[in-house]
């Protein structure tokens, strides 16, 4: 069997070298193939096999409506699904769980004036951070307290690699104020390089209380407080 098997690759050698156009042909449809299943399996295990960079990520669940359910109320993100008082309501009146917490994904203008210029955003409860078990390399994250219905203590936790890219990781960057969509936000921590949010294949830049939702949609008005 493997002097057959010997003589049947002789052969096809042969016939390569007799067809180069057909052997260059061949080559190209296996490299094509090789990288499309290589690229298929990136893929599958971005969105479906790689875990979230948070403490047991296979505990985590997703509260939403049923599909085709009706619901009123003004979603300012592209994430939202609760609004504020429903989200309330889940918080305080939960028992299914040994912890909650809420977020959505937005776009934060840098600029104060002239070409806009934005950074990826996220709004997050005042346990976000520390319900997923990540803790700031630099400064704190929030509390529970920074997410008060007066959000007098809103400011800024900055993923590292922003903090990199902006502030060419400066540690003197905390209590510094970051604007965003005009208003100004102290930074009052940074987070590990691992975490780049909640979402795989969406990374984000800078997270503020979910309160801060209010202050910056005053602002845009002109009734916001400086």
């Amino acid at each position: 069997m493997l002097e057959s098997v010997m003589q049947d690759l002789r052969y096809g050698l042969r016939q390569l070298r007799q067809s180069p156009g057909f052997t260059l042909a061949a080559m190209l449809s296996l490299a094509l193939g090789i990288g499309a299943n290589t690229a298929i399996f990136q893929l599958i295990d971005a969105i479906r096999l790689k875990m979230l960079p948070v403490h047991n990520p296979q505990e985590l669940v997703s509260i939403d409506f049923p599909k085709g359910s009706s619901r009123s109320g003004w979603f300012s993100t592209r994430s939202a699904r609760l609004t504020y008082a429903q989200w309330e309501q889940i918080r305080e009146q939960q028992q299914a769980f040994t912890g909650v917490l809420a977020w959505s994904a937005a776009r934060f203008n840098l600029s104060s004036g002239g070409e806009a210029r934005y950074a990826e955003g996220l709004y997050v409860s005042g346990e976000f951070f520390s319900q997923l078990g990540v803790e700031a390399v630099l400064g704190r994250t929030f509390t529970a307290q920074d997410d008060s219905q007066t959000c007098a203590g809103a400011g800024a936790v900055l993923s590292y690699a922003f903090w990199q890219r902006e502030f060419g990781g400066d540690p003197g960057i905390l209590g510094h104020s970051l604007r965003l969509d005009g208003y100004p936000m102290p930074v009052i921590g940074v987070t590990p390089p691992s975490f780049f949010g909640v979402e795989v294949g969406n990374r984000y830049d800078v997270a503020i209380p979910l309160c801060a939702d209010r202050l910056l949609a005053e602002d845009k008005k002109g009734g916001g407080c400086r």
